[in-house]
């Protein structure tokens, strides 16, 4: 999934790759074209072909949960400008769930692992982050402190970054009430 500059090449790219999907038989050639076509942007023709291949993997889908947590996933991990937008817009979907460990793995998680986006500066990521593990604390403690594990390498980061990764451990160290499970992981992350 090359990066390419010119209209006529990202064009291109996204009809091999729009072609890919529309004719593999499997599910490994389909999610690779999908994953893909999610990160290509620019023209109209390039996003039509986004769109109608993100519909039809999920219209094809009809409610399989594994293949709905490859939809989601793939959106989380796209590399495109707006993608914190899309996974905030993507858990008001009907299809998820934050009670749902799979489904919230394949949206929330994967997208922290979504390094360019999750880490952007700013810490918009990060916030982000915080207001979901709030929620799931309540839902499913074991299933947020591993998400709040991902705030925990801070110190692996520039300055900037990583006191905005602190910071966003420490709100949610100074939750109340917190689990004890995510308590646990914040606090080693926090020293």
């Amino acid at each position: 999934c090359a990066v390419n500059e010119t209209p006529v090449e990202r064009d291109a790219a996204s009809a091999v790759a729009m072609k890919q999907f529309e004719s593999s038989y499997g599910m490994t050639d389909r999610y690779a074209a999908l994953s893909c076509l999610v990160s290509m942007d620019g023209e109209e023709s390039v996003v039509a072909r986004r769109e109608v291949a993100l519909q039809k993997f999920y219209d094809d889908a009809e409610g399989d949960a594994l293949v709905l947590n490859k939809w989601f996933g793939a959106q989380a991990l796209a590399d495109l400008p707006d993608v914190l937008d899309r996974v905030k817009a993507l858990t008001e979907h009907p299809e998820f769930t934050l009670s749902n460990p799979n489904r919230c793995r394949s949206l929330i998680s994967a997208f922290s692992v979504n390094s360019a986006h999750f880490h952007a500066e700013g810490g918009a990521g990060y916030e982000f982050m915080v207001e979901t593990v709030a929620k799931v604390d309540k839902l499913n403690p074991q299933m947020s402190s591993r998400m709040g594990g991902s705030l925990i390498q801070w110190k692996k980061y520039g300055e900037r970054r990583g006191a905005s990764m602190k910071a966003a451990l420490q709100k949610l160290a100074d939750m109340k009430p917190i689990s004890n499970d995510l308590f646990e992981v914040v606090s080693r992350g926090l020293k």
